[in-house]
């Protein structure tokens, strides 16, 4: 068998040819397509992030909110509604201790000074993301007044 290429068969370098070029501009399609994916996701997610985060913050409020007024919980749930343009509902689990023993030795127990310690930790989610907000606070037994030591956000 002669596997030469003569004028009798013009086409049998053309295939090959058009099905690599074809390949090629497959392979192009398909990485712009997962490009525009991934970049669609990563702005979403930090957004979906960034929605945690107030999230949580919102839970630490609520708290600081209910320990003022003298009625809060060691554990409850807060569901947020979401703004106009968000899809579903965020939720915060919020849980309050009063004078935590890992802080009765930086900032005392109950006084008759300044009140009693409260840390108020908040999980926040939004979507699949997390973040956690924790406050520490000093509460005056006699007059509800606080004093904030911190809010900050802390490692889920």
């Amino acid at each position: 068998m002669n596997y030469s290429c003569d004028k009798k068969s013009p086409g049998v370098a053309t295939l090959p040819t058009v099905l690599m070029i074809g390949g090629i501009i497959m392979e192009l399609a398909i990485a712009g397509v997962v490009v525009g994916y991934a970049f669609t996701q990563s702005g979403s997610g930090m957004r979906f992030s960034t929605e945690a985060l107030f999230t949580a913050r919102a839970g630490v409020d609520d708290a600081i909110y209910k320990i003022i007024r003298g009625d809060y919980q060691a554990s409850y749930n807060l569901t947020v509604t979401g703004t106009p343009g968000t899809q579903g509902e965020r939720k915060a689990e919020i849980t309050v201790e009063k004078d935590p023993i890992d802080l009765s030795a930086k900032f005392g127990s109950c006084s008759v000074v300044w009140g009693c310690y409260f840390r108020v930790r908040s999980l926040g989610f939004a979507a699949s993301r997390r973040r956690k907000v924790e406050a520490v606070l000093s509460v005056d037994p006699a007059t509800r007044e606080i004093r904030v030591s911190y809010i900050k956000e802390i490692a889920v």
